[in-house]
């Protein structure tokens, strides 16, 4: 998809993009979209240093105590609930006011951002949340039509300053936030007696919400429930079930794993949850009977003891005739009480780790693309995205596992919401999902699978991280003759820029491993020559030009 006249003469964008039949004349994501999402990158990483490091002092002293990765997860925790309490509260307003006003606090955007990234359940949550209506018209027009990591870098408005205040009762700036009484503690309904309780974020035997161990006692003597994640969870699944609406549908459904919307498909699997004999009883009723449903809700969550094991193989069997993969999506979205279907606080940290890669690679510095030369990069990096959604409509049923830099433009195609779905549905046929968690193993193999697709298809090479850079003579004579080989659909740049190389590692933030503090596995890393680290390196595993990668990942 490029044209190169001589070795002086920068490469020039396509005349248009090819994606299976259709021919797109404008790139679905321009590196102008690019550099705006690489701006939020910026900031969603200064902010994590910040935190981390303790580098601003509003952080409270109970915080300073903690090992760093423990304190940024706790910092991420308070964001989502910041996250939560914006989307409670907003108000459809244009989009001039709500980028001057409405604009959300950097913290609350790196949520927004997160949530953006797992397109399935987003879009199925807009759809499904009363909580998110406002958010998905906000969807159609917002983040697609400004640069938000330059309106999200610049200092706030007195006006959003005063807006955020307004609508959530809290202090704007996330740090000044931590010194309110709020933010110390979570307020939850008791599953059983649904009094109101409030539990520490932290405190001192590890069971504060944030904490591994969480549990906290209703205070409710009558009740003394022991609050955890999975009665929570059991709450959540149940009061779902029970929504009267006869559109409304339980978290996973909607969705199929294949990225088709199938609404038939998800009241097939409502109908037949509500006709098992577990949840019989919680169909929609008369206005005069709806007394005696919640007596019925109360039921079924004792019938299961509270217990989210009880409830899974309860779901489990009701949902026997159904796809084992669609039970599976359904179960994976109750695991705590949060209203949304995803863990947002794991959806955050996942991406702090490609954050991370970014960083080291270079790309969040200011400047990091200017000029004409380093412009390339991003169009190349736009070109190769193209390629990749090229690649999904020739292999329909595989796994594709991108690069890091196709990544970092499938995730700026992401953050544009509606019309990312417009688009998908227009060139792919169905909405791409991107996700959550896959094993290392099958992460793995699905990459190689990816490096043959792409050489066979496009004929040159999908990975070139630690390949010698030819020079320029040899580079153009490459070209020439692959040139001649190749067909309209194949005209990716055989050799990359020498800083592009790096970012044509596989992308593996959404490995199972990879959202601990430390990943232990070996996807996804890449070797430094004779087993050390360069000093000036940062903290990720991400590699520079000069590195080499493991044989079993070339390609071959």
């Amino acid at each position: 998809m490029t044209r190169t006249t001589s070795s002086n003469t920068p490469t020039l964008p396509p005349a248009y993009y090819v994606v299976g039949a259709q021919r797109a004349q404008r790139p679905l994501v321009s590196p102008q979209h690019v550099k705006g999402h690489i701006r939020l990158l910026r900031a969603f990483y200064n902010l994590r240093i910040t935190v981390e490091d303790g580098k601003d002092r509003r952080i409270p002293w109970y915080a300073m105590k903690m090992e760093k990765d423990a304190r940024w997860r706790w910092f991420v925790h308070l964001a989502v609930e910041r996250f939560e309490q914006w989307v409670k509260s907003l108000q459809f307003v244009s989009l001039e006011k709500f980028v001057t006003e409405h604009m959300p606090p950097v913290d609350v955007w790196m949520v927004w951002h997160a949530y953006l990234l797992s397109p399935c359940w987003y879009a199925e949550d807009c759809e499904r949340l009363a909580v998110l209506q406002q958010l998905r018209l906000l969807n159609m027009f917002v983040v697609g039509s400004i640069n938000i990591g330059k309106v999200v870098q610049l200092k706030p408005s007195n006006a959003r300053v005063e807006a955020w205040h307004k609508q959530t009762g809290t202090p704007f700036n996330p740090f000044e936030a931590m010194t309110v009484t709020e933010s110390k503690f979570k307020q939850l309904e008791c599953p059983r007696c649904r009094t109101m309780a409030y539990v520490p974020f932290i405190n001192d035997d590890g069971t504060g919400f944030t904490e591994g161990n969480y549990s906290v006692m209703c205070p409710l003597p009558g009740c003394r429930l022991k609050i955890t994640h999975d009665n929570l969870a059991v709450a959540k699944f149940v009061r779902d079930l029970s929504e009267e609406s006869q559109d409304h549908y339980v978290a996973g459904s909607l969705f199929s794993p294949s990225g088709k919307r199938d609404a038939r498909h998800a009241k097939v699997i409502r109908d037949q949850l509500l006709q098992s004999a577990y949840f019989a009883g919680l169909c929609p009723l008369a206005v005069d009977e709806r007394l005696a449903r919640l007596d019925r809700v109360k039921e079924i969550k004792e019938n299961v003891g509270h217990s989210l094991e009880r409830l899974k193989e309860a779901i489990t069997t009701s949902l026997r005739n159904c796809p084992a993969a669609s039970v599976t999506r359904v179960l994976s979205a109750y695991t705590d009480g949060s209203p949304f279907s995803i863990d947002l606080v794991d959806a955050v940290l996942r991406q702090c780790h490609f954050t991370a890669q970014m960083d080291e690679l270079g790309w969040l510095k200011s400047g990091a693309f200017r000029g004409a030369d380093k412009h390339e990069i991003l169009e190349h990096s736009v070109m190769r995205y193209h390629a990749f959604l090229d690649l999904m409509t020739a292999y329909p049923s595989s796994m594709l596992v991108p690069t890091l830099d196709i990544d970092l433009v499938w995730h700026t195609h992401q953050l544009m919401a509606s019309r990312y779905s417009v688009d998908c549905e227009m060139y792919i046929g169905h909405y791409v999902d991107h996700e959550l968690s896959v094993t290392e193993s099958r992460l793995s193999a699905a990459f190689d699978d990816t490096c043959r697709a792409w050489q066979t298809r496009f004929q040159v090479s999908y990975m070139q991280c630690g390949c010698p850079v030819p020079d320029g003579t040899s580079m153009h004579k490459l070209m020439r003759l692959f040139r001649s080989y190749l067909c309209g659909r194949s005209q990716l740049q055989v050799v990359l820029h020498p800083e592009h190389l790096p970012a044509t590692h596989p992308s593996a933030h959404n490995s199972l491993l990879t959202f601990q503090t430390v990943c232990t596995g070996t996807f996804g890393k890449m070797h430094y020559p004779n087993g050390k680290k360069k000093e000036d390196q940062s903290r990720s595993p991400t590699p520079r030009p000069e590195q080499t990668c493991k044989k079993s990942e070339r390609v071959t």
